[in-house]
């Protein structure tokens, strides 16, 4: 599970120093290219330090500053990254009797939610103590519908004792909600928050 204090994303400003941006790292031996959700395509110029847990098409946060000089074509900007990590990237699951029972129901705290392209970001906390928590999307069994397509956020809190306040971050993968009918869905999320309170949410998914 990826804990974070925080997630920070927008539009580069040129009057702005420093930046963080969520997207897709697509890596080659000639270069080092993060697509944003934002649109740009930004060309690392320090990829010799990122380390070797970041790997091509992993989903990242990047800290950075705008490198100045002459961009390449297809490049919006150059940047010399500060920080960078990996962040947890998951499909949705559709839930079958075999999972049912390690999938879990248990209560989880919706802090921000937001969709950007074909990616759901969900920003979280619960609390827990030292061991591991699961956190899925899951669709129910059957074709995917044209119309409303009915999700829930599941938490399994593995029995983990609640001593401290943890913080998540995940990103969803939504592509395989596409339907070849239409050209857009309506996403209706459900989650279970505390006092056994029910989360609801809409997104319309163009795609």
């Amino acid at each position: 599970m990826l804990l974070t204090s925080g997630i920070l994303t927008g539009c580069l400003k040129e009057e702005e120093e420093y930046y963080s941006s969520l997207g897709i790292i697509h890596i080659t031996d000639d270069s080092t290219i993060i697509h944003t959700d934002d649109g740009e395509r930004l060309l690392v110029d320090n990829d010799n330090t990122l380390g070797s847990g970041i790997n091509d098409n992993d989903r990242i946060i990047a800290d950075f500053t705008l490198v100045d000089g002459t961009t390449p074509s297809g490049i919006d900007y150059i940047i010399h990254v500060y920080y960078i990590e990996k962040v947890l990237f998951k499909p949705v699951i559709e839930l079958t009797s075999e999972i049912q029972d390690s999938i879990g129901n248990d209560e989880l705290g919706i802090l921000s939610m937001w969709l950007e392209k074909d990616f759901l970001n969900l920003n979280f906390m619960f609390y827990g103590g030292n061991v591991k928590h699961f956190i899925n999307l899951i669709r129910y069994p059957g074709e995917i519908p044209s119309d409303t397509i009915d999700l829930e956020i599941r938490h399994n809190n593995r029995n983990d004792d609640a001593y401290y306040r943890q913080n998540g971050f995940v990103t969803f993968d939504l592509q395989s909600l596409k339907n070849g009918a239409a050209v857009s869905v309506v996403l209706c999320i459900k989650a279970r928050d505390f006092d056994d309170s029910n989360y609801r949410k809409y997104f319309t998914y163009r795609y």
